[in-house]
């Protein structure tokens, strides 16, 4: 086999996406709806606006969580509420086999669960999110619902790199298929965080919208980078193929009429 041969077999093993405009709008498209997803699951999965709890008048916000942390308003009055917000991570919860109050019929019982040492967030003890207290199941299912988050993040912004690279640079063809394979993951990973986190509380948010935005943007490249994997994987087939796409390309002839001539005898 000369050089000259195994060049041209490596590049039938490649697939440009130059001589194909379709590949590349798409491939571009894919990149910019997946880079506007990562930004919006990033920022909603940071800002604490998942849960929002408000006054006993429902004017004004006094607590907020998300996966990470919560923030209540200090000193609330009922005559002023401060604007200012005080946030505890729950790596700094207290967590111990009786530290969940649970009050039934004036009778108060003490589970397994973690309490917010922050001074004042004990006025919000009967809040239905972990502004002062959570069970320890539930606080586990929050610590899980954060992780599958950043997983989720992280597969977007994989998804996100392998779009651009899939419309601007000659790649080979098995590895396009990663794009739509890493895209998937992350929707997986996003829509398994929402409802482990959507058993801890009721999240109706900012925060909580956007990152339901990005994932389901993550949704719309996961199809694009398919219909680019697969559109390139046929371009692939036909230059390795030619002789079949010429012979489907070919005009189908008619078969020839015979005529045959009866001759009679006459008597």
């Amino acid at each position: 086999m000369t050089c000259h041969a195994i060049i041209e077999n490596e590049n039938f093993k490649m697939v440009t996406r130059n001589r194909d405009r379709i590949s590349f709008a798409l491939g571009l498209t894919s990149g910019i709806i997946a880079f506007i997803s990562l930004l919006f699951t990033s920022i909603g999965d940071g800002i604490p606006s998942w849960y929002q709890g408000q006054n006993a008048n429902n004017t004004a916000v006094i607590a907020q969580a998300n996966l990470f942390y919560s923030c209540f308003v200090s000193n609330v009055t009922s005559g002023l509420i401060s604007t200012s917000l005080t946030c505890t991570s729950y790596n700094s919860y207290i967590c111990s086999t009786k530290s969940y109050q649970n009050v039934v019929l004036n009778q108060t019982a003490y589970l397994s669960g973690c309490t917010n040492p922050t001074s004042g967030s004990s006025s919000y003890l009967n809040f239905d999110a972990p502004i002062y207290q959570i069970l320890l199941n539930d606080f586990y299912n929050l610590r899980s619902a954060a992780a599958l988050s950043i997983i989720s993040i992280l597969f977007i912004f994989s998804s996100t790199i392998f779009s651009f690279i899939i419309a601007f640079i000659k790649l080979n063809i098995y590895f396009v298929f990663i794009g739509p394979i890493l895209a998937f993951i992350g929707v997986i990973f996003g829509v398994c965080c929402l409802v482990v986190a959507g058993s801890v509380f009721n999240y109706k948010g900012a925060g909580f919208a956007l990152f339901v935005v990005g994932v389901l943007l993550e949704l719309i490249v996961t199809m694009l980078l398919l219909i680019i994997a697969g559109r390139l994987n046929q371009m692939k087939n036909n230059i390795e193929n030619p002789e079949e796409e010429s012979i489907y390309a070919r005009p189908i002839s008619k078969p020839p009429i015979i005529i045959r001539r009866i001759h009679k005898q006459r008597i």
